[in-house]
């Protein structure tokens, strides 16, 4: 009886963390997604792979209503917003996008000093560095490259610094410091100064999405189809049962975490802990 009594209580708990949550459906392969200062949710749509054209941003407005933002993108993963707009990675180029959905190439696939193989995710510091990987052949080849603002391009670790493989997830947490989330599942803390790149976890594998809140980081797993959170070098799933997680991100009062399912065509808006 008192294991019965346990299980429901543990059924109820579990359920309760389901009624708080908010799905949306209907997108076409969501790859990244980010809340801007308006309040509303963008969100990535690579629709058919390799297709010229068909890619887009969509909106979740603060009714919970979707529309489309901006249109006639290739192949959209990772957005990250920078004041009013918002970034792109759009296959071998970087898009800068307006506010009323107008946008423009800011780092065209020549300004590239190593021309890009798989532009991923990107994300900025406060001082408008954005830091983007390549995640190369998602064995090897990988790279993450360093934008300023003006849209000039370095590279910051290449395939001949130890440990940089495959990066996907990549966000600036510090001075000098960016975490690399690699897709073979390895988490890295590497220094942009230094070029040292350290490892200090892994289990991850099809490691796609980072974001962090205080000193917890959560990570999605797009093979497994869960997320994690990983502190002080211990790792917990807080989340499952997605077809494919891909790159999440935190509201900006970091009270829920946005989970695009790519292979489920779906954004889950999930409450965490404070």
């Amino acid at each position: 009886m008192k294991k019965i009594l346990i299980a429901l209580f543990l059924i109820n708990i579990t359920n309760l963390s389901i009624a708080n949550e908010k799905k949306y459906m209907g997108f076409d392969w969501p790859e990244s997604v980010a809340e801007g200062i308006d309040g509303h949710i963008y969100v990535s749509e690579i629709g058919e792979r390799d297709k010229d054209g068909d890619g887009k941003i969509s909106r979740i407005d603060k009714n919970g209503n979707i529309s489309t933002f901006a249109t006639g993108l290739n192949d959209p993963k990772g957005i990250i917003f920078f004041k009013e707009k918002l970034y792109v990675t759009d296959r071998d180029v970087i898009i800068e996008v307006n506010k009323n959905g107008s946008w423009s190439i800011l780092g065209a696939e020549m300004s590239f000093p190593k021309t890009p193989i798989f532009l991923n995710d990107i994300d900025v510091d406060s001082k408008g560095n954005f830091y983007i990987t390549d995640t190369g052949n998602f064995k090897t080849g990988g790279i993450v490259f360093k934008m300023n603002l003006a849209g000039n391009i370095t590279v910051l670790f290449d395939e001949t610094h130890e440990n940089n493989k495959a990066p996907n997830g990549v966000l600036p947490i510090g001075k000098n410091k960016i975490l690399l989330l690699d897709w073979g599942g390895e988490l890295f803390e590497a220094n942009t100064q230094t070029k040292k790149i350290k490892k200090i976890g892994d289990g991850f594998p099809g490691g796609d999405g980072l974001a962090i809140k205080n000193k917890t980081i959560y990570i999605s797993s797009w093979k497994e189809g869960k997320i994690y959170e990983f502190k002080n070098g211990d790792s917990k799933v807080i989340a499952d049962g997605f077809e494919a997680a891909a790159d999440i991100a935190l509201n900006r009062d970091k009270t829920h975490l946005i989970i695009p399912d790519m292979k489920a065509g779906t954004v889950t808006i999930l409450p965490i802990k404070k």
